[in-house]
């Protein structure tokens, strides 16, 4: 295995502290065998286009000033069988959350570039991409609704979980399905047309059987999961969708497999349909 990384830093000492980060990830192992590791510099958008028109790399490190989403889209767009690794403000991780639903495998504040969960990052990253890449060769969309289906909402959703836990936050996982099930088709696109209302940007929404939706928020500083839930809650009982909600707390966590077990008990006709701590 060799590993070729574009690092994206426009700060010359940046970049030499990443180039030294990476050489030492290869002389300490982080992956259990000696693993080369080739980095190449680029200081910005222009200069990455170049590089990666003169030899394929195996992941993007790219640095981003606070708010600029364009460059990752612009390199998003040109190199989307890539994956990247984002470096941000460590005070902004809202920004992180809305990249990875556009695209992003992971992201670190700069302060915590170290070798340990900067190896950790790329190696998860590489791997997820791969997964993603195979599931894309298959069907990752539901026909009838335009969501991302069963398979591809598990895929995203645990490495949410994983990223819940990695950045201490809460993160909620909502059941929902239509009440009135006369006209089975009508009602489940109706209900997914209403739900993408809904969602915000680093929500993630998907069809994942032949009735029910899965959501998934995160606690943000914009928006508690608290707030997102009545908000929720509220809008989908005028259209006659009924919700269950299971919570991730990072002090306690569980797998995904129990949040989807608790959001279908909260989901039951007989549930008080009311958001608790004990979930």
């Amino acid at each position: 295995m060799h590993l070729r990384i574009l690092v994206v830093e426009p700060h010359p000492e940046d970049a030499l502290f990443l180039r030294e980060v990476l050489a030492d990830i290869e002389a300490e192992r982080h992956w259990g065998s000696w693993v080369p590791v080739q980095a190449v510099h680029a200081a910005g958008w222009e200069d990455a286009i170049e590089a990666l028109a003169l030899e394929p790399v195996d992941l993007i490190l790219l640095s981003l000033a606070s708010g600029d989403a364009e460059t990752f889209r612009r390199i998003q767009t040109a190199v989307p069988q890539v994956p990247v690794v984002l470096l941000l403000d460590p005070a902004d991780p809202d920004f992180g959350l809305r990249l990875i639903r556009e695209g992003a495998q992971d992201f670190l504040a700069r302060q915590n570039a170290d070798s340990q969960p900067l190896a950790h990052a790329i190696r998860n990253a590489i791997e997820r991409h791969r997964v993603l890449s195979a599931s894309r060769a298959c069907a990752t969309i539901d026909s009838l609704t335009g969501l991302a289906n069963r398979a591809s909402f598990l895929t995203h959703a645990e490495r949410d979980r994983k990223l819940a836990a990695r950045l201490g936050r809460r993160w909620m996982l909502l059941l929902a399905e239509a009440i009135d099930r006369k006209h089975r088709d009508l009602a489940l696109i109706e209900t997914a047309d209403h739900l993408r209302t809904l969602i915000g940007p680093t929500d993630l929404l998907a069809r994942i059987d032949d009735t029910r939706f899965a959501i998934t928020v995160f606690d943000t500083d914009e928006l508690s999961i608290e707030a997102a839930w009545a908000r929720l809650h509220e809008n989908a009982s005028v259209h006659h969708i009924s919700i269950g909600a299971a919570i991730f707390d990072p002090e306690r966590p569980v797998s995904l497999d129990s949040l989807l077990e608790r959001a279908a008990l909260d989901l039951a006709p007989s549930s008080r349909q009311s958001l608790v701590t004990s979930h």
